[in-house]
């Protein structure tokens, strides 16, 4: 559902617009079960069992509680936009080369992944926690120091949810980055008492 509301679900006024969001949904679902896999992929390279859960904006990977070390935390939490972004990279770099019908559906499938994939990889590595920046920074900075992994979340999703709404009047990144401040102003107060 919140893909294709991404995907311009509410603006969509012909038959070409819904299969537009239908095909934006589908690439937005794949990109993101492939940077869930990357997740996965990484814990089960581990020796731990792992299962996907895909929901509203993305998904997880779970895997048994304090399994990992910190080092290990933080490839697990690279590992999914690492695949993400080399798969929009793959798709950008073998496009020239791919020949398509006119009119094919591959075309807008093809841009939307890649687009998709590229964008959600370097957006999700913000050191924004619970986003995998956030968790790749939890995992540096350990728990002795998780005041200012929460404190560093309010701090760049407050910049970044402004900067997105004056330079693009994206007032979706405004709530979703709005949404993670508090959230990580919630964790600080309470690592703080």
């Amino acid at each position: 559902m919140s893909l294709a509301f991404i995907g311009g679900g509410l603006s969509a006024s012909s038959s070409a617009d819904v299969i537009n969001v239908i095909i934006f949904v589908f690439a937005g679902f794949l990109s993101i079960l492939i940077h869930e896999l990357g997740h996965a992929l990484m814990i089960r390279a581990y020796g731990l069992p792992s299962t996907i859960t895909l929901q509203a904006f993305g998904g997880f990977a779970s895997y048994p509680a304090g399994s990992l070390n910190r080092l290990q935390s933080f490839f697990v939490s690279a590992a999914g936009p690492i695949v993400q972004l080399a798969l929009g990279c793959f798709i950008i770099f073998i496009s020239p080369y791919l020949s398509t019908p006119e009119g094919s559906l591959f075309v807008p499938f093809s841009r939307y992944l890649a687009m998709i994939s590229v964008v959600w990889s370097i957006f999700n590595c913000l050191p924004v926690y619970p986003m995998d920046g956030g968790q790749m920074l939890a995992a540096l900075m350990g728990k002795k120091r998780q005041i200012y992994v929460h404190l560093t979340g309010v701090l760049f999703a407050v910049a970044f949810g402004l900067i997105g709404y004056a330079l693009f009047g994206s007032i979706l990144l405004l709530i979703f980055m709005a949404f993670f401040a508090w959230q990580n102003w919630q964790a600080f107060r309470a690592v703080v008492k």
